[in-house]
């Protein structure tokens, strides 16, 4: 029996089995992010932590319908982040709705959803805690008006 055990502990001391979950240390991050109330269901939407503190990259990732989960090397360490948005909804220019299979290629136009301030110089902060759940809800409350992107020159 007991040369039946060695060759699986081998495998699991192989497999890292046994390592820490998270060697570099990071905590997984989940939320919600609505706008003005409404769930964002459309368009491209991200979300970055920043540190000017610690010297991390944070972490960040998608916007998928309105939830987030950033894991792995895209999440952060702990410690106090300013959370930063982007967001961009594709529409027809023609009829004003959502791009859709339908819409031509040339008629897509992309909108920039939020003002430079959600990003560049977030005030929204949050602190990551380890060995804790750490959600993070947050509804942007803006009157700004989308804008449409050209090129890479915002008007």
């Amino acid at each position: 029996m007991k040369l039946f055990i060695l060759p699986i502990l081998f495998c699991l001391v192989v497999t890292g089995c046994f390592k820490p979950a998270n060697p570099e240390g990071r905590v997984d991050v989940s939320g919600t992010l609505t706008l003005n109330g409404q769930a964002i269901t459309d368009g491209a939407w991200s979300i970055f932590l920043k540190s000017d503190e610690n010297h991390d990259d944070g972490g960040g990732g998608p916007v998928y319908e309105g939830k987030f989960y950033l894991t792995g090397r895209n999440a952060p360490k702990p410690g106090k982040y300013r959370v930063c948005l982007t967001g961009t909804r594709y529409i027809d220019e023609k009829t004003g709705e959502a791009v859709s299979a339908r819409t031509n290629p040339e008629d897509i136009v992309t909108l920039k959803m939020l003002p430079d301030e959600f990003f560049k110089d977030s005030k929204i902060e949050f602190d990551v805690v380890e060995k804790k759940k750490n959600v993070f809800n947050c509804n942007i409350e803006t009157n700004f008006k989308p804008v449409k992107i050209t090129g890479n020159t915002r008007k």
